[in-house]
């Protein structure tokens, strides 16, 4: 009873709000700490601000808001979250999935699509708050890896698409469908600005050249200070080469943006999907770098910070942000010490839209497209799918079936496809699952499947095991299954017993106990008795509230094999194990059997 209450404790839902989690990182901090921090931070901020411009393209937002994204929420995400690694901000699947679900709503760009931007990333923020208060980050665990999988090398093949055009020099359909972009592109291939392809070409060049000297030269944030300084003494805007053009300067006000209760409810789909995505890729992030580092970490407290981050991203003119794995693996490799690194790293951005926004005026967008591509190019994978398949094919399977829907679907409408599918494939192998007869092999002395080994079973005890719990998709199966073993085995043996072993079940719902009392039943029915071995804590409590012990012989429930086949032995008929039986499948069978017998070993 003692442990069957602290469990119901354990599973008691609780509030988790720590309202300084930062203050731990402070204990002991010291100017060796704060160095480590600041050339994070810095080398960080380096990477970021030519990435959070990147990334509101794919967003559909003006470069600007990138950094607006890349502020505020960078810092509050560290300072209430619980790594101080996990570098929060603007992330291109985060980006490309909050575009599609704002998709149709309004044009990309336009005043409209940044306030829905904006009402999205609030909406986000609220649900990670939820789940990290409520400490459900379990839930996160529903989208399998077969779906990431399939997911992530669709969506970077939809990003590197969505940048062809800033790379070329045209306009490319503004969608998430890879087909309607394939052939938009093939038809607008005519079009290449030789120009813009000449400067997309020279900074992907260099962020690529940079990543051979060394992985910490900030190769993107070269290629926006080469190009840029190329547009500007060449005038290539005159050229055609499509340029940032005139940036606000100054840090973002505070806005608390409004749609309608009709766009509200049309953005809760996308919004959960992109929460959920955004949940998996920052716990992921964060839970591996804290388990290299040895640090304590707590998936809810993250969440909370990641919450918070997009609410803070939602009043201050940003959109869906979420935890990025480079700059994250940034900090780890250059040793941060605390979530000051980030707080430097959101300051360097705030300075930024302070003093220099200006400066971006002549940044070609192509070179925005090269840091995109730089970084998700190495993403398109689908062997990875190939490999799944060998491993597991229905993982496989959906691995494929996610990566092929986006070519005609939204994203976070193939995403969701493709958690579902995963989900329905489990509960379909749950409903029927794997029920095993049971026989002792007489060389190694050990209970196994007699139909696999094709060992003989005792003809008056039938002993079978479910491999999995039972619940109310598979209660019928189970009864159906173990109703006809005991009917099959009746017809040419004397049967006397039919003993079920719950070693393998940890959980039974109100249909599966119903339904098992009815299988006590008609088994009595038969003229059979049922007798239960290795009922769990777990069980027992539950099949005692069906009252089982009006079913099932209190002096047939045993504790172990052992035990259920030495007291089922003593009250099976003796004269038939002596003149009819021909096995001798227990050793207790020697006992009675002549001296002279010879069992048979195989059927």
């Amino acid at each position: 009873m003692k442990s069957l209450v602290l469990k119901w404790e354990k599973m008691k839902i609780g509030v988790n709000f720590n309202p300084a989690p930062f203050l731990v990182w402070f204990k002991d901090y010291d100017r060796d700490k704060f160095i480590k921090d600041l050339i994070a931070g810095l080398t960080v901020a380096a990477v970021l601000v030519p990435q959070g411009m990147a990334h509101a393209l794919l967003a559909g937002m003006p470069p600007i808001y990138g950094l607006y994204a890349s502020f505020l929420p960078v810092a509050v995400a560290a300072l209430f979250g619980s790594s101080r690694f996990l570098a929060t901000g603007p992330v291109a699947m985060t980006a490309l999935l909050a575009a599609s679900a704002v998709q149709g709503l309004a044009e990309p760009g336009s005043q409209r699509w940044i306030e829905l931007m904006a009402v999205l990333a609030l909406m986000v923020g609220f649900i990670r708050l939820f789940v990290g208060l409520f400490k459900l980050g379990f839930v996160v665990e529903l989208i399998s890896t077969s779906v990431i999988t399939g997911f992530i090398s669709a969506g970077a093949l939809v990003i590197a698409l969505s940048q062809v055009g800033h790379f070329l020099g045209f306009k490319v359909v503004q969608t998430t469908h890879i087909y309607d972009m394939v052939v938009d592109i093939i038809q607008k291939i005519e079009q290449t600005n030789p120009y813009t392809l000449a400067i997309g070409v020279l900074a992907y060049a260099i962020i690529w050249f940079s990543r051979k000297v060394h992985p910490l030269v900030p190769g993107a944030l070269l290629a926006v200070i080469i190009t840029s300084l190329l547009s500007y003494y060449f005038q290539l805007k005159n050229f055609g080469v499509s340029i940032v053009g005139d940036v606000p300067q100054g840090i973002p006000g505070l806005h608390f943006p409004s749609v309608g209760f009709e766009t509200l409810a049309s953005l809760w789909g996308g919004a959960l999907v992109v929460a959920a995505f955004g949940l998996v890729e920052a716990v992921s992030i964060a839970k591996r770098l804290a388990l290299q580092a040895g640090d304590k970490w707590d998936a809810n407290q993250e969440l909370i910070g990641q919450g918070l981050a997009n609410i803070v991203a939602g009043i201050f003119k940003g959109f869906p942000v979420g935890g990025s794995f480079s700059r994250s693996a940034l900090n780890f490799q250059l040793g941060a010490k605390s979530p000051m690194a980030s707080v430097i790293t959101a300051s360097v951005i705030g300075l930024t839209l302070l003093f220099l926004a200006p400066a971006f005026y002549y940044l070609p967008k192509a070179t925005l497209s090269a840091v995109v591509l730089s970084a998700v190019i190495s993403l398109i994978r689908p062997q990875e799918i190939f490999k799944l398949y060998k491993i597991n094919r229905m993982d496989g399977i959906i691995a494929g079936i996610t990566f092929a829907s986006i070519f005609f679907m939204d994203l976070w409408v193939a995403l969701t496809l493709g958690t579902v599918i995963s989900l329905g494939s489990f509960v379909y192998k749950t409903m029927y699952p794997r029920i095993v007869v049971l026989t002792r092999n007489p060389q190694s002395q050990t209970f196994v499947n007699a139909e696999r080994e094709k060992l003989p079973e005792c003809p008056q005890i039938l002993y079978v095991r479910p491999n999995m719990s039972i619940y109310y998709a598979n209660a019928e199966y189970v009864y159906e299954y173990i109703l006809q073993k005991a009917q099959e085995r009746q017809k040419d043996r004397p049967l006397k017993y039919v003993l079920i072993d719950f070693e393998a079940v940890n959980y039974i719902d109100a249909t599966g106990g119903q339904t098992l009392m009815r299988l006590f039943d008609e088994l009595k029915r038969m003229g059979l008795e049922p007798a239960l071995a290795n009922i769990g804590c777990d069980i027992f409590p539950i099949l005692d509230r069906f009252g089982f012990d009006k079913k099932v012989r209190e002096d047939l429930v045993f504790d172990s094999k052992g035990q259920s086949i030495t007291e089922l032995f003593k009250r099976i008929d003796h004269e038939y194990c002596a003149k009819g039986c021909p096995y001798a499948v227990f050793k207790e069978c020697y006992n009675v059997k002549p001296a002279d017998f010879k069992p048979v070993m195989n059927l």
